[in-house]
């Protein structure tokens, strides 16, 4: 049984010091079915480059055995079929081939030496029975082995996906990091991972899709809001326990309080029958006076010792309970007319063989709430992005003074400072201490860090970026709502909190959406586009 340990490990980012772990110790078993979970920010992508080598502790070791291999990872190869990137992520395996065939074609006794370490290479990778294996596995990813004969390019983002996860898998002795996975995957891809990763064992798996989790897990590693907790189960029993654990913490916290209330009253009344003794001695008082005042007083002691450890008792209960708070989206009020429309429009990328979109009609009034439907590679954000004025396209209708907030999939900020940046974006206008002071109070209702206006960008997790775009859009003025995929990255919390806010039915908005629970609540309105790959 293979494990990784970490030992009295610590890291921070040498750019700006902010501890993301200090001393942590784990031990982590290369069988399991690892799920990682915690709020934005917490550090599961550090933890997991940390585990994988990209990045190194500060302080302290951490031990691997076997392969660590993390996703998502750069193909950064000169191969362009699907089969020959496939199998050079894997090891290498396609250079290989082309040494050895470069080599038998051509035997050269001064090269005999790299072609034994070439051929040793390949062999020990499984090299020979490789292409079955890779068809095997694609097969049970629920993909078509006909793929792997074509461009990669051509490939939709979430065939590229499962494709690069396959090869991960297929690498020796693999223990495998997998962070965030299932974002951009559609309904079938999302799927189609889940019932593939129920076949495996030895990866961690960093989500906030806790039906996904539910499925593909054994164990949990939760980076709590004090302290990092390893427990056997899948997310619904971790969450039940931690709810148990509030509960029964609760319980005792209110416990505590009214011992805590009672002993300062004891120890005021013992501290007022002190000093009442001590005035009333006189030079005729027996012992007895005396030794009653002292009681007194070691009454009043211990009470106020008391106190002091019910107090520090108390400090250690309820200390991972996530505070819930509440968002509340403005949106300017529109009058009952159309505000946007598009009619009969189609759209096709230049080179592209085929258009993405073809004779899509959509009409958009003050209250509508328009979910856009489809597989990956559907047009779903091409669709929000021309009706955003985003990219140019002809037949859509806006509004005379239509003022559109549109959040797109990947944050836009990334680099540098945050105060800077929303600066520049605002071109120094009358509105911008005003919009600012929203955005702040946005940050802070998204539960991002304190200091996080004094922190480079490049600190920031996925998620807190994605919170940060987020909040620098909805803080200004806007009549119609755009969201590209807002769940990626995000976590549970924030789910629940743009969930609620988005029910507003004053709210207009049209987005894209994966998670078919949160469409499903949210929607009025459906426009399911079909897939044009050719």
């Amino acid at each position: 049984m293979a494990q990784i340990e970490v030992r009295d490990m610590t890291f921070y980012y040498d750019d700006f010091y902010h501890p993301v772990f200090e001393h942590l110790s784990v031990n982590l078993d290369t069988d399991w079915k690892m799920a990682l979970v915690g709020r934005n920010g917490r550090g599961k992508s550090t933890l997991l480059r940390l585990l994988d080598g990209s990045l190194e502790p500060s302080e302290g070791i951490i031990r691997r055995s076997g392969t660590v291999s993390y996703f998502p990872y750069t193909v950064d190869v000169s191969f362009t079929k699907t089969f020959d990137i496939v199998k050079e992520c894997i090891g290498g395996l396609k250079t290989l081939e082309l040494q050895l065939e470069k080599y038998e074609a051509n035997p050269d006794a001064n090269e005999n030496e790299k072609y034994l370490e070439a051929l040793s290479q390949y062999v020990e990778s499984d090299g020979y029975a490789m292409e079955s294996r890779i068809c095997k596995e694609v097969s049970q990813m629920g993909l078509s082995t006909e793929l792997l004969e074509q461009e990669f390019a051509t490939l939709s983002g979430g065939e590229q996906t499962c494709m690069l996860i396959v090869a991960l898998f297929l690498r020796k002795d693999a223990f495998v990091l997998l962070d965030e996975p299932t974002n951009h995957l559609d309904k079938e891809k999302k799927e189609h991972l889940k019932e593939y990763l129920k076949k495996k064992k030895g990866y961690i798996i960093a989500s906030h899709d806790t039906v996904f989790l539910d499925a593909v897990s054994d164990h949990i590693l939760a980076i709590n809001k004090a302290d990092i907790s390893i427990e056997q189960g899948n997310y619904s029993t971790w969450r039940r326990n931690m709810e148990w654990k509030e509960q029964f913490e609760l319980r005792t916290r209110q416990r505590l309080m009214q011992e805590i209330n009672q002993l300062e009253r004891q120890s005021k009344t013992t501290r007022t029958w002190s000093d009442i003794g001590n005035k009333q001695k006189y030079h005729f008082a027996g012992n007895a006076r005396a030794n009653g005042t002292r009681a007194y007083m070691r009454q009043a002691k211990a009470a106020e010792q008391q106190i002091q450890e019910n107090l520090a008792e108390k400090k250690q209960l309820l200390c991972n309970l996530e505070e819930e708070k509440q968002l509340s989206i403005y949106q300017e009020i529109s009058e009952q007319e159309c505000l946007l429309a598009a009619d009969g429009i189609s759209f096709c990328y230049e080179g592209a063989f085929a258009p993405i979109l073809k004779n899509v009609t959509i009409q958009v009034y003050p209250g509508d709430k328009i979910w856009l439907r489809g597989q990956n590679g559907a047009g779903k954000t091409t669709l929000l992005k021309l009706l955003a004025g985003r990219l140019t396209g002809t037949g859509i209708r806006r509004r005379a003074g239509l003022s559109i907030a549109y959040v797109p999939q990947e944050p836009v900020c990334r680099k540098g400072n945050i105060k800077d940046f929303l600066h520049a974006e605002t071109q120094m206008s009358k509105d911008y201490h005003e919009v600012y002071a929203r955005f702040r109070d946005l940050c802070r209702l998204f539960d991002l860090p304190e200091d996080f206006e004094r922190r480079p960008l490049e600190t920031l997790s996925s998620g807190e970026l994605k919170k940060v775009d987020i909040a620098r859009t909805l803080a200004g003025n806007h009549h119609v709502l755009f969201l590209d995929e807002p769940l990626n990255y995000m976590d549970v919390q924030f789910k629940m909190q743009l969930e609620t806010a988005l029910m507003d039915e004053e709210l207009t908005l049209i987005f894209v959406e994966h998670n078919e629970e949160f469409g499903k609540r949210i929607a009025n309105k459906v426009i399911e586009l079909q897939s044009r790959r050719i």
